[in-house]
């Protein structure tokens, strides 16, 4: 048996991986070779990977060692597109898509939009077994060229034989200028709140917050006096019919009294809140973490939060 498959692709980099991954073929006495040769006016290698030898009795006939040559095959190509040809692809998707944004925007959108196709939230199994999902269709895809055909263009298969793919780039494009332009607004929405802050005279000099971990907050005044209920009469009407939620109130009635220091307690042992993080930008500099203080410790998350009188 003899068998030459031609790969053309920007750089040589799999052809490592070609040798590791190929070793137990070698074991069952084939003889493997790869070679390369820059083709310079299509700025792209031309590379030669060949398998030649005969079944000499073993368990696995020839025809079983080639479809297993060309699984590797695949499964090494399919890492390569992800490795090595991802970042021109999503690249060229933001050059098509996002000509109105400058060059800064385009980096940021570009990196959101790696990290998209690689991860997805916070869980490492779920980003192991995404990125396997994805090489798994791609290496899929070729193998079944491979069984056609022994040469393989990589950027025209990729232009003409995985629209799935470039579909699923072109989706992490979309999300990733949509989370941008959500955190513009998010953060044009949070300096005009500190300018409405900064511009007014504060009702209070100090402000105490606690949240309790079932979301209802409590405030006090520097004296220990409550102050929450003065505020929430007026937002009563709105809670009962659904069209406001409680931190959408804390926060309003904050930037009412547009305090000169907030006191946060206990905030350090609830988890992450976008209230919370909200308070953080808008006041900044005003913002004491409180060490622990009586109240903390009476009043701590998973209490009653019962507060003083």
């Amino acid at each position: 048996m003899e068998q030459e498959f031609t790969i053309i692709t920007a750089g040589d980099s799999f052809i490592e991986e070609f040798d590791r991954r190929m070793e137990w073929i070698k074991q069952r006495g084939y003889r493997l070779t790869a070679s390369s040769r820059q083709i310079e006016r299509a700025g792209a290698n031309y590379i030669s990977l060949q398998i030649c030898g005969c079944n000499r009795g073993g368990v696995f006939r020839d025809d079983d060692i080639l479809y297993i040559f060309r699984h590797q095959l695949a499964e090494i190509l399919a890492e390569h597109i992800l490795n090595d040809w991802e970042k021109q692809v999503i690249w060229r998707e933001i050059t098509r898509s996002c000509r109105n944004l400058d060059s800064d925007d385009r980096k940021i959108i570009f990196g959101k939009s790696s990290h998209f196709l690689r991860k997805c939230h916070d869980s490492e199994s779920l980003n192991l077994l995404m990125n396997y999902g994805r090489k798994n269709r791609i290496a899929h895809r070729v193998f079944r060229h491979l069984e056609e055909s022994c040469q393989l263009v990589v950027e025209g298969f990729i232009n003409f034989c995985m629209r799935d793919y470039l579909t699923e780039v072109k989706f992490s494009v979309e999300v990733a200028r949509e989370e941008l332009r959500n955190e513009k607004e998010y953060s044009d929405f949070v300096n005009l709140l500190r300018y409405f802050v900064d511009s007014q005279i504060p009702k209070m000099q100090e402000v105490n917050l606690m949240i309790a971990d079932n979301g209802v907050f409590y405030l006090w005044d520097g004296q220990g006096a409550k102050i929450e209920e003065n505020y929430m009469n007026y937002y009563l009407d709105d809670m009962l019919l659904d069209e406001i939620d409680l931190d959408d109130v804390l926060i309003s009635i904050l930037i009412t009294i547009a305090p000169r220091r907030i006191i946060l307690h206990n905030i350090s042992k609830l988890p992450p809140s976008e209230s919370v993080e909200m308070i953080r930008n808008v006041f900044k500099e005003k913002i004491i973490e409180c060490q622990g203080c009586e109240r903390c410790y009476e009043h701590a998350p998973g209490s009653d939060c019962k507060q003083r009188s």
